[in-house]
């Protein structure tokens, strides 16, 4: 059994004439005589019952109609559906983020990507970049919004697309001796105490090459996930951190001072997508909403700076 036959059967039945069906489907009626009685052979009984006036639908027929109309309306929902997601009115997507998207100001993103496109169900998985990556590479998640790996090489596996650049700074105590300084070579730090980002995050890789290309190993003395630990911890005197202005903009803490550093050392967010020949639509039109919401923001930025 095929669908067109159901398609000829409920033309045949609309009309009660084999010939005005054939039109209507653009077939010939000796075509359509031939379709039709090749499904009745196969179920084994009469559809129709055939005379020279008329053309009837027999007990078995009435109770096949209703079959017909509802597989070929089921296949029709489906192709609906179908084209829902091809419009991008239905769907779902896993994003991966870092913990600190906050403090960057992308949960405004996420937000308008979820205005824009209601009917995508979003979930999240929050971790440090190298696990989104291996979460990336598994499967796990669709997308991930990450501090791009510079150290390791993933481009044949992963598609990078580059957001925006962050500076590293050093933050410290505002009566620090160090808090006075605009600007300072991170060797004169060499000595502090550092607080430092937890080893999962990429965050503490920028921050750990920092400080050895300034020709030291810092004495980390406390460890932490959280950004606001981090600074409270800074500002309460138990040592000094590196963090990106831009997460240290966001905190703004009255007590805390950022002191930026003459060798630049720059923190890439960028999102990270599975390299795939054909991608999901879902997961590019998070991509190309992602890099043009970016590229607007930084234009909104520009103009009031101007």
């Amino acid at each position: 059994m095929e669908l067109h036959q159901l398609q000829y059967v409920l033309s045949v039945e609309k009309f009660k004439s084999f010939s005005q069906a054939a039109d209507e489907i653009n077939m010939s009626q000796s075509t359509l005589s031939q379709q039709i009685k090749k499904l009745e052979d196969e179920l084994g009984t009469k559809i129709f019952e055939r005379t020279t006036r008329s053309v009837l639908l027999t007990p078995a027929g009435l109770e096949f109609i209703v079959y017909a109309k509802r597989i070929l309306g089921e296949v029709e929902r489906a192709r609906l559906a179908m084209l829902e997601y091809n419009s991008l009115k239905r769907g779902s997507i896993v994003i991966g983020t870092i913990p600190i998207i906050g403090y960057l100001g992308l949960t405004s993103l996420i937000a308008s990507f979820q205005k824009m496109y209601p009917g995508i169900q979003i979930q999240f998985r929050e971790a440090g970049s190298d696990v989104l990556i291996k979460l990336l590479l598994s499967s796990e998640i669709d997308v991930a919004v990450l501090t791009y790996p510079h150290s390791q090489n993933y481009e044949s596996a992963i598609d990078f697309y580059p957001l925006f650049d962050d500076e590293v700074v050093l933050i410290t105590n505002v009566s620090h001796p160090l808090a006075k300084r605009k600007q300072i070579d991170l060797a004169e730090a060499s000595k502090e105490n550092f607080i430092f980002i937890k080893s999962s995050y990429g965050m503490r890789q920028i921050c750990l090459q920092a400080c050895r290309e300034a020709g030291f190993e810092p004495n980390i003395t406390y460890e932490s996930s959280h950004v606001e630990t981090i600074c409270g911890l800074v500002e309460d005197g138990l040592g000094v951190a590196l963090l990106t202005s831009r997460v240290v903009e966001y905190v703004s803490r009255p007590y805390l001072a950022r002191i930026r550093l003459k060798k630049s050392n720059k923190r890439t967010t960028a999102i990270a997508i599975h390299r795939d020949p054909h991608p999901s639509i879902t997961v590019v039109a998070f991509r190309d909403f992602t890099l043009k919401w970016i590229r607007e923001k930084f234009e909104r930025e520009s103009n009031k700076k101007k």
